[in-house]
């Protein structure tokens, strides 16, 4: 199975779940499939989870996204995933897609890539 991870951070602004919201607004096509939340030691986490069905090929991908914030950093760590299908599970660029509209997404609200 292949996937596609980017690292985002910005300076600390405003909470996680404005991000988290503004993230399961906007990826509209993909349905949530979970949602966790933590503080621990000052810091705070929030992971969010989809999954998109691509007719093009009938595969699933998923994407997780896990948000934190922390001495004055917010990051996000966007992993897309699965899309494959058939005996070589190509999966014709789905999870890149996928990982790149979260990207998208969170570059408009002033994260960069590490």
């Amino acid at each position: 199975m292949s996937s596609k991870i980017i690292r985002m951070q910005r300076p600390a602004q405003g909470e996680l779940s404005e991000i988290a919201a503004r993230l399961e607004k906007e990826l509209w096509r993909a349905e949530p499939i979970g949602k966790t939340c933590r503080s621990c030691s000052g810091g705070h986490a929030v992971m969010l989870n989809f999954e998109k069905l691509y007719f093009r090929n009938g595969s699933y991908a998923g994407l997780a996204v896990l948000l934190t914030d922390f001495d004055g950093l917010q990051t996000a760590d966007i992993v897309g995933s699965g899309g494959g299908e058939g005996i070589f599970n190509f999966s014709w660029g789905a999870n890149a897609e996928f990982a790149d509209d979260a990207a998208q997404i969170l570059r408009e609200m002033g994260f960069t890539e590490e």
